[in-house]
C-alpha cells in the first residue's frame, strides 16, 4: 500500500480508477487464501481497520479530519473485507460440497462434518489442554446461519445456495 502512495496522491486520477487498482492490487494480496481462514473477532476488527486505513489514504483523508468510517464507505461503495471473506468462505464450502465423494477435499469435509456434529473419534484420543479451537466449519455455520447437515444439502443445488450469500455484498455490487 506504501509503495502506491505516488499513485493515491496523483490528482488527474479518478476515484473509480484508483478503487479498482487497491481491489486489484493490494485487496487480492490481503486477502488470499481467506477463504480457508477462521477469524476472531479481533481478527476481523484488524483486517476492517486496515481496509478503513486504505481507502483514507486513497481519498486523502487524515486523522485529524474527523470524517466517520460510515462517510468513506459512502463515499467509495466498497464491501468490507470481513464479508468479502465470508462471501469467499460460502464460495468454497458450497465448492467443496458439490465435489464428488472420493476426492480428497470433499473426504476431508466428511471427516470434518463427522467431528463437528459429535461422532466420537478414536477410543485412545485426548483433547488438547485449552479451550478448543473455533473450527473452520464453526465459521461457516456462523456466516449462513444453518447447520453443516443443512448448508451441505442446500450447496447441492447451486442456485438456491447463491442466493444464501452470507453478506450484504450482493447488495452493494
Amino acid at each position: 500500500m506504501a509503495q502506491l502512495d505516488n499513485f493515491w496522491h496523483q490528482q488527474r486520477l479518478r476515484l473509480s480508477t484508483k478503487l479498482r487498482i487497491y481491489t486489484s492490487l493490494v485487496q487480492l494480496v490481503v486477502l488470499y487464501g481467506s477463504e480457508t481462514w477462521t477469524m476472531r473477532k479481533v481478527d476481523s476488527d484488524w483486517i476492517q481497520s486496515f481496509h478503513m486505513q486504505a481507502l483514507r489514504r486513497i481519498l486523502g483523508i487524515r486523522w485529524y479530519d474527523k470524517v466517520s468510517n460510515a462517510v468513506v464507505n459512502e463515499r467509495t461503495k466498497l464491501p468490507d473485507l470481513p464479508s468479502l471473506i465470508a462471501d469467499r468462505r460460502h464460495s468454497l464450502f458450497g465448492h467443496i460440497c458439490r465435489l464428488p465423494e472420493n476426492t480428497p477435499a470433499s473426504q476431508a469435509l466428511q471427516l470434518s462434518t463427522e467431528a463437528h456434529t459429535g461422532t466420537p473419534p478414536a477410543a485412545d484420543w485426548k483433547r488438547p489442554p485449552g479451550r478448543p479451537r473455533r473450527t473452520w466449519l464453526q465459521q461457516v455455520e456462523e456466516n449462513i446461519g444453518r447447520s453443516v447437515g443443512a448448508a451441505q444439502i442446500a450447496s447441492q443445488d447451486r442456485l438456491m445456495w447463491r442466493t444464501l450469500q452470507p453478506s450484504a455484498c450482493q447488495a452493494k455490487q
